[in-house]
């Protein structure tokens, strides 16, 4: 089930009508994602890390399910920005999984 957002009520500031359902912005994530797993790039990670947070749009919250992992992909995307700006940035170019 669809949350839809009325004509009269001014959806949210996190909101984007380009992905006007959590599957059409999971789905982003994903692709996002898959690229980052293949060439990780700073650029990609705050990208996801954007997704991710317009994920927490109260529109998206279609169930606890999705509220849920809104919230961790907001927090596994932001320590992975954050890890750019750390001493450790190499290792995210040469972590074995991600490549």
């Amino acid at each position: 089930m669809q949350k839809q957002v009325s004509a009269l009520q001014t959806p949210s500031e996190l909101f984007d009508p380009e992905l006007p359902t959590a599957k059409e912005l999971m789905a982003a994530i994903c692709c996002v994602a898959t690229q980052y797993a293949l060439k990780p790039t700073q650029e990609l990670a705050i990208l996801a890390s954007d997704l991710a947070k317009k994920l927490t749009a109260p529109e998206y919250a279609e169930t606890k399910l999705i509220e849920d992992i809104a919230e961790r992909l907001v927090k596994q995307w932001e320590r992975i920005v954050s890890e750019y700006g750390s001493d450790d940035s190499w290792m995210l170019e040469t972590h074995g999984t991600l490549q």
